[in-house]
């Protein structure tokens, strides 16, 4: 019985600026540490939680949107940060205090893409499954995808993000970085293999 060849890799036309390099996003996944708010509203909590980020290899970590806590971790230029936002007011606070990537839902894009500033920042369109991230990915021409993968664990968490690399999602949010690292480091050599 003949195998039906495998569907060919979606083009995924992005490119990510990390702070001094941008990362070509046409085979290659980042990862973004989700970094929770911080038990006692301390920044030194918030960079703490960066260093281990970086150490255990993420390439952005996703700090609180507030610039209390953006600001000092950006200004620690240990990663470059990312902040989850809803709107345009939020959106321009982070990206001032010094956030380089903002991970936007698809139902909050229209509210934070209306600022005049917009066209300034980096965005990525935050889908919670693989199926979602199909449709965005085959949706949107403008924006990267990201897959929220932090409520899942295990085998179900390396099955979606594996599926989700295969169709096209190329941002990784994550609270277990180890492992979402692997994902994608696998991921990157299978999809470079079939272009």
């Amino acid at each position: 019985m003949p195998a039906s060849p495998a569907p060919p890799v979606p083009a995924v036309p992005f490119g990510l600026d990390m702070g001094g390099h941008t990362v070509d996003l046409t085979t290659r996944a980042v990862v973004v540490a989700v970094v929770p708010p911080p038990r006692f509203a301390r920044d030194s909590e918030v960079l703490a939680a960066v260093r281990a980020a970086a150490l255990a290899g993420a390439d952005l970590v996703e700090v609180p949107a507030e610039p209390r806590l953006l600001g000092p971790a950006a200004a620690a230029d240990e990663l470059p940060v990312a902040a989850r936002v809803g709107n345009a007011s939020q959106a321009a606070a982070a990206w001032a205090a010094g956030a380089r990537l903002l991970l936007v839902a698809a139902d909050e894009l229209d509210a934070v893409v209306a600022a005049d500033s917009a066209d300034d920042w980096q965005i990525a369109v935050v889908v919670g499954s693989a199926r979602e991230g199909r449709e965005t990915v085959a949706a949107t021409s403008v924006y990267p995808v990201a897959l929220d993968s932090t409520p899942l664990a295990g085998v179900d968490a390396v099955s979606e993000e594996s599926l989700a690399l295969a169709v096209g999602v190329r941002v990784m949010r994550t609270t277990d970085i180890r492992r979402t690292r692997r994902v994608v480091e696998v991921m990157a050599h299978l999809l470079e293999a079939r272009r």
